[in-house]
């Protein structure tokens, strides 16, 4: 009798796992998800109706704000692996995550029926198969282009990846405890050939968690970076593999279908959304190798697309480059201002893959300019950040290496819409004279003193001859490595509003976000001069 109360009681009845398992998964990520977007459309129109100029030191609302800006900025370094972590507040988030499955899933015991008679699965292989299921629509959701989420919660797709990837490691985690209960109770039993002949769940979940373990070991840096070319091919047939098989192995197992529902309707939509945009924009692009291993590449675009993209927004392009890396899409940051020439430029660094077939096809052409077609797809990213600068009081922008495409777009648009009160600091971080050639030329092209308005150029590599920062705003030529700690504490050390843009290699920009998050902690305790400090740091990839 008791065996039987305990089959039926909540938690442990088999037929409402699904209810108290998966759709409980669902109510926290919704829940989650919701008051993110309440404290992100919260910190926008704070910030959208704030003074326009703010000479105070910071007030409550000001410290509040800089404790959240801290968590974003926040990092750790891991000296022994060479890694450094996300932002404090998507560690925050994950491990939140981490510890609700962790809980939701080992809270109720037994983890094991007390006799074969009271049912088929083990609990704790019910609950977290359910577990996995429910979380399979929101890690397939942050990993899409057009996204649901970023719309929700103001995001661009790329600051998502890192919870896609943490959203399926747990996944692979909770599919592995559902595993594991049905061998050892099979082995214990004696009758694991059996099931493995005669059980199609067996089979079918083995046929699921092999590329289910293979996506998520690879998606690992250590892995994905250096072979990303690779990754991204393996990692589109394991995804394809994994969810037809798990489709299998489910089987309609009572609302399990809803689940899968839910995955194709977020997925299918972004595709096809992302497939007839794409088809929108066709065109040839031309491309010219530059020194340092550069490409400048030229796309005439569509006029309603010219007039949609903003300063510092990126468009994914597919070369059609016989015969590996035909269709293939890459991400690249548009470097010029909209409606400029009726055209897209972009500037990449050359690499493995993609940029190095391109880069080849430029040096066969010489000075022609190699032609090849295109379809662009875009753009994407942070579209109202050229407009959200223009309210702070002062502006930093780091560049290293070809970060500049990312940062100039913006500079340039906010030197066109400066308020006279306002001062912008323009830095970037060359290897060496010869990177001068594709540094973006509108910005050198600035030689009428303009008050407010710096740039410095810092050549790293070579030794060259010093410009007098008198001669006009460019600032010049300077040697050595730009010291980016200094550089944050003196835009931060006046009264205002103080912006941040950076973008560069990784060791690059965790030192930046080191030195603003130092200056975000001490707004939130009320010690700094400065009553804002903003940061936004943009991927140099992913």
């Amino acid at each position: 009798m008791d065996e039987w109360m305990l089959v039926r009681s909540r938690w442990h009845n088999w037929y409402q796992a699904d209810i108290d398992y998966g759709q409980t998964t669902i109510y926290f990520f919704c829940t989650a998800l919701a008051l993110a977007a309440a404290l992100r459309w919260g910190s926008w129109a704070l910030h959208k109706w704030a003074p326009a100029d703010k000479t105070n030191r910071p007030t409550v609302s000001d410290r509040i704000v800089g404790l959240s800006a801290w968590t974003t900025s926040k990092q750790f370094r891991v000296a022994a692996f060479g890694w450094n972590s996300p932002p404090l507040a998507a560690i925050a988030s994950v491990l939140v995550l981490f510890i609700f499955t962790m809980v939701l899933m080992l809270a109720a015991k037994p983890y094991y029926w007390a006799n074969p008679g009271m049912g088929d699965s083990p609990p704790i292989a019910t609950r977290s198969g359910w577990i996995s299921i429910a979380i399979m629509p929101f890690m397939i959701a942050f990993a899409t282009k057009i996204n649901i989420i970023g719309l929700l919660t103001r995001t661009s797709h790329e600051r998502l990846q890192v919870f896609h990837r943490w959203s399926a490691t747990i996944m692979y985690i909770t599919s592995l405890v559902h595993t594991f209960p049905f061998i050892v109770n099979s082995i214990h039993y004696g009758h694991m050939q059996m099931e493995w002949k005669m059980n199609s769940f067996y089979w079918t979940g083995v046929a699921a968690l092999v590329p289910q373990t293979i996506l998520v070991a690879s998606s690992w840096g250590v892995f994905r970076n250096p072979y990303y070319e690779l990754f991204k091919k393996v990692h589109f047939i394991c995804a394809g593999v994994f969810m037809s098989a798990l489709f299998i192995h489910c089987d309609w197992t009572l609302t399990s279908w809803h689940y899968f529902w839910a995955t194709l309707t977020l997925y299918g939509i972004a595709w096809v959304v992302r497939l007839i945009c794409t088809l929108f924009t066709p065109g040839t692009a031309t491309i010219r190798a530059l020194p340092d291993r550069m490409l400048v590449v030229r796309i005439f675009v569509h006029s309603v697309f010219t007039c949609t993209w903003n300063p510092g927004q990126h468009v994914f392009v597919r070369f059609m480059l016989p015969p590996l890396h035909f269709g293939t899409s890459h991400p690249f940051t548009v470097s010029n201002l909209r409606g400029q020439s009726g055209d897209l430029k972009l500037v990449m660094r050359v690499c493995d893959g993609t940029t190095q077939a391109l880069y080849d096809k430029a040096i066969a052409s010489r000075n022609d300019g190699a032609k090849v077609r295109v379809w662009v797809d875009g753009p994407y990213g942070a579209s109202g950040l050229a407009e959200d600068l223009r309210r702070f009081d002062r502006v930093l922008f780091l560049a290293g290496g070809s970060g500049a495409t990312f940062t100039s777009p913006l500079f340039l648009d906010l030197l066109a819409n400066k308020r006279d009160s306002a001062s912008i600091h323009f830095v970037a971080a060359i290897r060496d004279g010869e990177s001068l050639v594709w540094f973006d030329r509108s910005i050198k092209a600035v030689q009428e003193p303009t008050e407010g308005v710096t740039v410095d150029v810092y050549v790293t590599r070579e030794k060259v001859e010093e410009v007098d920062p008198e001669k006009g705003p460019d600032g010049g030529l300077k040697n050595g490595r730009p010291d980016l700690g200094r550089l944050v504490q003196e835009a931060c050390a006046t009264l205002g509003r103080i912006a941040i843009v950076a973008c560069g290699p990784d060791e690059f920009a965790f030192d930046v976000r080191s030195a603003v998050a130092h200056e975000q902690w001490l707004v939130a305790q009320g010690r700094s001069e400065a009553s804002e400090v903003y940061l936004h740091a943009e991927n140099y990839s992913w």
